[in-house]
């Protein structure tokens, strides 16, 4: 819908829905590829839920315990290294994934995008154009959030590759809500025909002030990776594929608030505060998969407005204007707004190989001389982290 409520004055609404089928999941791939399902694992009378069953899995073929149990080689030659669950799986000589390319996945992941739009438009009329929009939206993906999928910004997050459904979850780079107010002003000439009001014309009209302003909902947080032991096991002989981690997640408690501060507030010490709370999770019982989603709407963090300003004129010389030096001064972060990065609670990005990287919600503070240097819910401030202070840049340019 669209409207010209008055002149110059432009308003319109749209709703906009999206649903996408058939897209690329990565994490979703041993599902289907080269996984040890559950289903294989009670043909061998074995199950997650014991735990001699998971140390039995992570076991070499050549241990006493395999021996045992009367486990052996799947195939002539394979090495005695290879452990039982590896000689379990559909095709033992594959590792987790297998394929030309397990990066892809198999094409059954999803997505969701819901969204009101509303914009303003104020036409350019005695030097003022304004434009502003509203959008509050819903995203959702199953398996697939972004093109590539993997070793990207926004990457779904994996619960229990064997249930399918349970992996919906929020859009990482969709913010439900988010305005945007962009515009510029130029001033206008004076009118008068006295020497000294021609003179205030000509030093005060033209110049040109710019603006685009963003303010969206703040991140979401992801819940805490779980220590059940069911991450590492089944990294070995289930379903990741050694340069992704999948896992579980702690259980939420429900009702309990899982943030110790309020991130907006300005109220708290960035390098000594616990900014999240251990206590409003549970871990998952060992072998087992947990519940919770991997993000939750109302778990977020810090609200980070994008605020870009410029100032410049046109300085027009020659007949007729035909020589003109445009100056003009930017500025990011122009209200100079101090923004922390997110709060560790370890996960996927960056632990693809070393499995002591996970922080426990239950991991104590370390600190040095008096300042976090990790643990659960802490943020970096020693190295450095969150958006840069306000920076500024004069452009000059001339053309003739």
């Amino acid at each position: 819908m669209q409207r010209e409520l008055v002149k110059d004055l432009l308003v319109e609404g749209a709703y906009v829905g999206n649903r996408g089928v058939w897209l690329q999941a990565a994490e979703m791939d041993t599902m289907t590829l080269n996984g040890l399902t559950p289903a294989i694992l009670a043909r061998y009378g074995l199950s997650l839920n014991n735990a001699t069953d998971r140390s039995l899995l992570t076991s070499p073929l050549s241990s006493p315990q395999a021996i045992a149990m009367g486990f052996g080689p799947a195939y002539p030659g394979m090495p005695l290294t290879d452990t039982v669950g590896q000689s379990l799986r559909p095709v033992p000589q594959w590792g987790p994934v297998g394929g030309p390319n397990p990066y892809l996945g198999p094409p059954i992941g999803k997505s969701w995008y819901d969204a009101l739009q509303t914009k303003a438009t104020k036409r350019f009329s005695h030097g003022l154009s304004v434009q502003a929009s509203f959008t509050w939206s819903k995203a959702l993906v199953d398996g697939a959030g972004t093109d590539t999928n993997f070793f990207v910004a926004g990457r779904p997050l994996t619960n229990d590759i064997f249930n399918y459904g349970q992996n919906k979850q929020l859009n990482q780079l969709t913010r439900p809500l988010a305005a945007v107010i962009s515009g510029s002003y130029t001033t206008q000439r004076l009118h008068g025909d006295s020497t000294g009001m021609k003179v205030a014309s000509r030093v005060l009209s033209d110049w040109q002030l710019g603006w685009v302003l963003r303010y969206q909902s703040g991140a979401l947080i992801q819940s805490p990776p779980s220590n059940n032991a069911l991450m590492s096991e089944l990294e070995r002989f289930t379903n990741a594929d050694f340069l992704g981690t999948v896992q579980t997640f702690w259980n939420y408690v429900p009702g309990a608030n899982p943030l110790l501060v309020n991130p907006n507030c300005g109220c708290f010490n960035p390098q000594t505060a616990q900014v999240l709370n251990p206590k409003a999770w549970v871990d998952a019982a060992p072998g087992q998969w947990g519940v919770s989603a991997p993000f939750y709407n109302n778990y977020r963090w810090q609200r980070q407005p994008a605020e870009a300003m410029s100032f410049g004129r046109n300085f027009r010389v020659g007949k007729e204007g035909k020589y003109n030096l445009q100056v003009r001064a930017e500025f990011q972060n122009i209200f100079n707004r101090l923004f922390l990065s997110a709060p560790a609670v370890g996960g996927q990005g960056g632990a693809y190989f070393q499995q002591a990287t996970y922080i426990s919600p239950l991991t104590q503070l370390s600190q040095a001389n008096g300042v976090n240097t990790g643990g659960y819910g802490t943020i970096a401030t020693v190295s450095g982290a969150g958006a840069s202070p306000r920076a500024g840049q004069i452009v000059a340019r001339f053309t003739f």
